[in-house]
């Protein structure tokens, strides 16, 4: 069977400028969409815990509003959770693997109070974060701050929950 001339000369069509952009807006999205799913998978545990441990601090711990809950990590990961109480007093509550803390702030070190003790004790350092967290068995303040101007070392700070006493420094190296 011959083709007519016709059909030999036929060229495939080539793809205008509107078809080009349809497929790249179509990938660019496929993109965006595989990427946004992925951060959710890869942060869901964080998550999950994250939703356990304020669960947790308002069944157990009476907490009738969560602000915040951080997860702490140094001899045990540990879950800190603040919120206020029915009568609008905030508290603290540390869930531990086989226990559940709870303390008064206005009885001990408010974050506030600790950045105040802090900044007396180092003059001219900024924290780079302040976070709840245990330590050596209690409570406690976790400060980090870079220990000299060229920022080449960075110490960590451990102040009891308590009464704002040093429980332990490190110093972290960048090499």
């Amino acid at each position: 069977m011959n083709l007519s001339r016709s059909e030999g000369q036929r060229k495939m069509p080539s793809l205008s400028r509107t078809r080009w952009i349809i497929i790249l807006t179509g990938f660019i999205l496929f993109v965006v969409v595989s990427l946004v799913l992925y951060v959710r998978s890869a942060d869901s545990d964080y998550r999950q815990a994250e939703n356990r441990a304020i669960r947790i601090a308002k069944e157990q711990g009476s907490l009738t509003e969560v602000t915040e809950a951080v997860s702490h990590t140094w001899d045990e990961t540990v879950w800190v959770v603040t919120g206020k109480d029915a009568e609008d007093q905030i508290w603290m509550v540390w869930e531990r693997q086989d226990e559940l803390i709870r303390k008064k702030v206005s009885d001990n070190m408010s974050q506030q109070q600790m950045l105040e003790k802090f900044t007396g004790e180092h003059a001219g350092r900024t924290p780079i974060r302040i976070i709840p967290g245990w330590f050596k068995g209690q409570p406690a303040w976790e400060i980090r701050y870079w220990t000299d101007e060229s920022k080449q070392h960075q110490s960590l700070d451990f102040y009891s929950f308590m009464d704002g006493s040093v429980l332990k420094t490190y110093v972290l190296s960048n090499q």
